[in-house]
């Protein structure tokens, strides 16, 4: 798949980040059952998704994979994998670039002879391509909003009250003239039914009507 048609098919932004590509990657390995981590301390770094996907892995993500991004990508990862046994994986779009693309190939395959790494061109395999269910769920992540807890304000401090009035004497005649119209409305109605003499009617028919 075309990387501008894996883009468009995740429902990735139009001018997107490596970071879109981190989290759609993530979202990916959780609907799979997998934890992922972003940007987790490692080594004096910070990996970009550390997951226990293949029994712990940590993933460096590119956005395009061309031979001089999968040897950074790669050099990243030897630092993270130190004193630890996992695999290590890089991840991206393979590059637009046709003149790039057989030397990433090779470097990828080069560097694969380490059981312990892999490359991985999302939009060359399957098992990565976007889906239905991945695109709700990184849309879902992606537009969820923060908890935001409103400020408490000291209603019963007559004071307070006091200061909002002052400083705010339009707000007192829009409230005069609500009230005002509110206990007009009420006035009529209750005019209306004492003139019929069905006061009681008009305040309980709601509750005995069939």
């Amino acid at each position: 798949m075309l990387p501008s048609k894996f883009i468009e098919a995740a429902g990735l932004p139009d001018h997107w980040q490596e970071k879109d590509l981190q989290e759609y990657i993530a979202q990916c390995l959780r609907l799979r059952g997998f934890r992922a981590d972003l940007e987790v301390s490692a080594n004096g770094g910070r990996a970009d998704i550390a997951t226990n996907w293949q029994n712990g892995t940590i993933i460096e993500v590119k956005k395009y994979l061309d031979r001089n991004a999968i040897y950074q990508a790669f050099g990243q990862l030897s630092l993270y994998g130190l004193n630890n046994q996992h695999k290590l994986v890089v991840m991206g779009f393979l590059t637009v670039d046709a003149n790039e693309q057989p030397s990433a190939l090779k470097t990828a395959s080069m560097i694969e002879q380490n059981p312990r790494i892999k490359v991985v061109f999302v939009n060359l395999e399957s098992e990565w391509l976007p889906t239905t269910q991945v695109r709700r769920s990184w849309l879902l992540n992606l537009f969820s909003l923060p908890n935001i807890s409103l400020p408490k304000l000291p209603l019963s401090d007559w004071r307070f009250l006091l200061k909002i009035v002052k400083n705010n004497p339009l707000l007192i005649v829009l409230v005069i003239a609500l009230l005002s119209i509110i206990t007009s409305n009420l006035k009529q109605e209750f005019t209306h039914c004492h003139q019929q003499q069905q006061n009681w009617d008009c305040v309980f028919s709601s509750i005995y009507q069939d």
